[in-house]
């Protein structure tokens, strides 16, 4: 062997995705994909350390190694539900859009519209209708000006339906109240009794926030007033047999009014129902 020559690694040991005579183990020979199943590896690699280190930690607490493990999969869990609850979250922020046509041109035969984003400015979706009317045919044929219009589909709204001739001022405080807030905006203005822009504005002092569930609520509100540490200053025998009604603190609420909760896919809206 010359002296710049590369020793061979020793028997047993492979290079990043190589396996025996160094083959490889990637399943593909793009380097692009290889760095992204690497890295891949890499970060189970580090999970299982991170993991083996949690478990001896909860073992040295007290916990038998099976409990600790039950303990770390909860953790787990917990964690997965919160990732996917923050991807819904984020899904379901959107930018609500409006399409409007031109009246006179609809009733012509004529598709003479677009769509528009309903967060922008009010002064700014006033400019895009008169845009969209501009290019009236009718009014190219005709010398008459375009002014009628309607709104005839919609995007991002949530369950809100608009009126074609939905005000402008509703329009834009829902549009930028669901961009800056996602669809619990959209519930609450939906579960409002009055669907003004007055009404609209209250959204951050009504909001209590996304649950898993309506108990969930409820048992946030129990913590909150400390409600177990009360349980605590019972006595034991009495401790033993008292417990909290989440599901009648949840009907309680909803029936005298004082909370309004809103369904998603991922648990509830919870509102001041007093608002």
């Amino acid at each position: 062997m010359s002296e710049h020559q590369t020793p061979p690694p020793p028997p047993g040991t492979f290079g990043p995705g190589q396996g025996p005579e160094g083959v490889n183990s990637y399943g593909t020979d793009d380097s692009e994909a290889q760095s992204e199943i690497e890295a891949a590896r890499t970060a189970a690699a580090e999970e299982r350390r991170a993991n083996r280190a949690k478990l001896e930690r909860y073992v040295g607490y007290g916990l038998s190694e099976e409990d600790a493990k039950g303990l770390i999969e909860h953790e787990e869990m917990l964690r997965e539900r919160r990732e996917a609850r923050e991807a819904g979250e984020k899904e379901m922020r959107t930018r609500p859009r409006i399409y409007v046509r031109s009246l006179v041109d609809h009733t012509e035969g004529h598709d003479i519209g677009d769509w528009i984003d309903a967060s922008q400015d009010l002064e700014e979706i006033h400019a895009d209708i008169r845009k969209i009317l501009s290019h009236s045919l009718h009014a190219h044929w005709t010398g008459q000006p375009a002014e009628e219009w309607a709104i005839h589909d919609q995007e991002g709204f949530g369950q809100i339906q608009l009126h074609e001739y939905e005000s402008l001022d509703v329009v834009c405080s829902l549009g930028k109240g669901i961009a800056e807030h996602g669809l619990a905006f959209a519930a609450w203005a939906e579960i409002s009794d009055n669907r003004d822009i007055y009404t609209l504005e209250r959204f951050e002092t009504a909001y209590f926030g996304d649950y898993e569930s309506r108990e969930t609520y409820a048992q946030y509100i129990v913590d909150e007033m400390n409600g177990n540490e009360e349980l605590e200053k019972l006595p034991k025998w009495l401790r033993d047999i008292v417990r909290v009604d989440l599901e009648y603190m949840v009907h309680e609420m909803e029936t005298s009014g004082e909370v309004r909760f809103a369904n998603h896919s991922g648990g509830v809206w919870a509102f001041n129902g007093r608002i």
